[in-house]
């Protein structure tokens, strides 16, 4: 897990939750160029560090059988007291999957879920150092919750977790909220409510050709799950690996 810092309960990591770690690692290897670290102690610790030019990206979580858990990619909120955010996460109507388990010389980790049941993860640091989101290729750069619950949504994020929620698009067919606003948005909620897609929050990661990205993700046993489209923030595509895990990639069209 990574080091951050800030009490906004804003996205600082992700992982993913896979029932197939060999696959996994062919897989986001080849797709994105990560190293994953593969060998006696992290298959022991159940969890796999990966890293970019040297940089911490994610980790790859073993879904062991008897869990009913689907694979999936998993947000993480930093928090700064995670024992008060997750007693007010249950006082606001929502759901504690994962208590609080403290992670040696790192921090603490915890698992809950909004009033809908949208699980998310919650992280306490034991160290200042941040870990951003980057406009590098490989590297996450956005995470947004997709909701059929958007008004229950908004007031869980806003109540439990101290969210200020700005505005960006509210129309007839069309809502999305983010946390912060403009350049210091950190994380987005969207409206599908009517729409034949499914809840969750979403990991967005940087790439330098979402259409290269996309073809790639086939070849390798993936899916397409919304073709590469543009859109003001860059050419976009939603995918999804050999497990069903879904993730989506982008080119920012401003670096």
């Amino acid at each position: 897990m990574p080091v951050v810092r800030g009490p906004r309960a804003e996205p600082c990591w992700v992982d993913l939750l896979t029932s197939d770690i060999d696959g996994a690692i062919e897989f986001y290897s080849e797709l994105f160029g990560w190293k994953i670290h593969d060998d006696p102690q992290t298959r022991s610790d159940g969890y796999l560090p990966v890293t970019l030019d040297d940089q911490p990206v994610t980790g790859l979580v073993l879904n062991d059988q008897d869990s009913a858990a689907p694979d999936a990619w998993t947000t993480y909120l930093n928090v700064a007291d995670i024992h008060a955010a997750v007693f007010a996460a249950h006082l606001h109507g929502g759901q504690r999957y994962l208590k609080p388990v403290a992670m040696p010389g790192q921090g603490t980790v915890a698992l809950i879920g909004d009033p809908a049941g949208i699980g998310v993860g919650l992280w306490q640091s034991f160290d200042p150092t941040n870990y951003p989101a980057r406009k590098i290729h490989g590297h996450r750069i956005w995470n947004e919750l997709h909701t059929k619950h958007f008004e229950t949504a908004c007031r869980f994020y806003r109540e439990a977790l101290g969210w200020d929620l700005n505005q960006v698009v509210d129309s007839p067919g069309f809502r999305y909220y983010t946390l912060g606003q403009g350049a210091d948005a950190a994380a987005g909620l969207y409206d599908i409510s009517g729409q034949d897609s499914t809840e969750g929050w979403r990991t967005y990661f940087a790439v330098d050709d979402a259409d290269q990205i996309a073809q790639l993700c086939t070849s390798l046993g993936g899916q397409v799950v919304i073709a590469p489209h543009d859109s003001y923030f860059g050419r976009t595509a939603m995918l999804s690996d050999r497990g069903g895990a879904e993730f989506a990639v982008i080119a920012p069209a401003h670096k």
